[in-house]
C-alpha cells in the first residue's frame, strides 16, 4: 500500500513537471555586431536610437512610434522631431538614456564609446551596437532590427524596396569607365574618406573610385600635394552642413589647384549632407545623386530606377 501511494505521488509530481512552461522557451535572444547576446521575453516597446540611421530605418519599418528618444542629429522620419535628445552618436548622454527607462537602446558601432556602451549593459539595459559600414550592413540592419520589433513584414519590404533599386543603378554603372574621385570633407587638415568609411563603398558602387580608398581609415588626412598627384576627375562634396564644410565655402580654397583635372574640368558634385553621411534606408538617393554626376550619360536610366523610390 505505501509503494502504491509513493508511486502515485510520484505520477503526479512528474506530469506536473513535464507541464510547467520553460522560462527559456519564452525569451528570444539576438546577436548584436559585437556579439552581444540581446535577451527579450516580449519585443521592445519603448526604443532610443542613438544612431541617426538606425533612427531612419525604425521609420521605414514602421516603428517610430515606439521611439521615446533620438540623439541629436536624428531628423528623419518627421515624426520624431519633438522627440528628448539623447546627445550625438559619439557622446550620448548616459543620465537622460537611463531616465527614458527604454527597452532597447540602439547605438552605432562606428561612433559608439565602448566605456558608455558597457556601462549601460552593465545596467542590465539591451543595448544593440550595429555596424553599418557598406550596403549590406544596412539591409542586415533593417531586417534585424524588423526581427527584434515584431516587424518583420515591414522590414522585409522595405529593405526588399531599397535592394532593388540599388542594385539596379550599381548594375547600370558598374560597366563604365570608373572617374577618380574625390570626397572632401575639411580643409583644415584637408579630410576625406577612406576604406573603412561607409562613402568608400557608396562611391565604389555609383561606378567611380576613391582615391584614398586604399587608405585603411575611416577619415584620413591627406595634403595638398597627395590630392594633385592622385589627380581626382570629379570632387564631391556634402551641401547643409550650414558651415565651412559646405562646397561653397569650399571652392575658393580647390579652385587655386588648376592642375587638379576636377578643378581644371569644373566637375563638383554635391550631395545632401543628410544622405550621404548616414548609412541608412535613405542611401540609394545618395547613390543615385552620385551615380549620375559621374556618368551623366546614365542620368535618365537612373531617373526611371528611382521613380517608383518609397523612402
Amino acid at each position: 500500500m505505501l509503494f502504491l501511494i509513493f508511486w502515485i505521488i510520484l505520477t503526479v509530481c512528474s506530469q506536473h513537471l513535464q507541464a510547467e512552461p520553460v522560462d527559456s522557451g519564452k525569451t528570444k535572444i539576438f546577436i548584436d555586431d559585437t556579439n552581444f547576446s540581446l535577451h527579450f521575453d516580449n519585443s521592445p516597446k519603448r526604443i532610443i536610437s542613438v544612431s541617426p540611421s538606425a533612427t531612419e530605418i525604425l521609420g521605414v519599418i514602421e516603428a517610430d512610434s515606439m521611439l521615446v528618444g533620438v540623439s541629436l542629429y536624428s531628423y528623419y522620419p518627421p515624426s520624431i522631431k519633438d522627440l528628448p535628445k539623447v546627445g550625438s552618436y559619439v557622446k550620448p548622454n548616459i543620465e537622460q538614456i537611463i531616465s527614458l527607462n527604454p527597452d532597447l537602446v540602439v547605438m552605432s558601432y562606428e561612433g559608439a564609446p565602448r566605456s558608455d556602451v558597457n556601462h549601460l549593459r552593465r545596467l542590465n539595459l539591451n543595448v544593440a551596437v550595429l555596424r553599418s559600414e557598406n550596403f549590406s550592413d544596412i539591409i542586415k540592419n533593417i531586417n534585424w532590427l524588423g526581427e527584434v520589433l515584431g516587424h518583420k513584414k515591414e522590414a522585409k519590404e522595405a529593405a526588399g524596396n531599397l535592394e532593388s533599386r540599388y542594385k539596379q543603378i550599381r548594375s547600370l554603372v558598374q560597366g563604365m569607365p570608373k572617374p577618380r574621385a574625390f570626397y572632401s570633407i575639411a580643409l583644415n587638415p584637408i579630410t576625406s574618406v577612406g576604406a573603412k568609411s561607409f562613402i568608400n563603398s557608396l562611391i565604389y558602387d555609383a561606378g567611380g573610385i576613391n582615391i584614398a580608398g586604399d587608405i585603411d581609415q575611416a577619415y584620413p588626412r591627406l595634403t595638398i600635394e597627395s590630392v594633385i598627384a592622385m589627380s581626382p576627375d570629379v570632387m564631391i562634396f556634402s551641401s547643409g552642413m550650414g558651415n565651412a564644410l559646405d562646397m561653397e565655402n569650399q571652392l575658393p580654397f580647390w579652385k587655386r589647384w588648376k592642375s587638379i583635372p576636377a578643378v581644371r574640368d569644373q566637375r563638383f558634385v554635391e550631395v545632401d549632407h543628410d544622405l550621404i553621411n548616414r548609412s541608412g534606408p535613405r542611401v540609394v538617393q545618395a547613390l543615385a545623386s552620385i551615380a549620375q554626376q559621374l556618368h551623366p550619360e546614365k542620368a535618365e536610366e537612373i531617373q526611371r530606377i528611382m521613380k517608383n523610390e518609397k523612402l
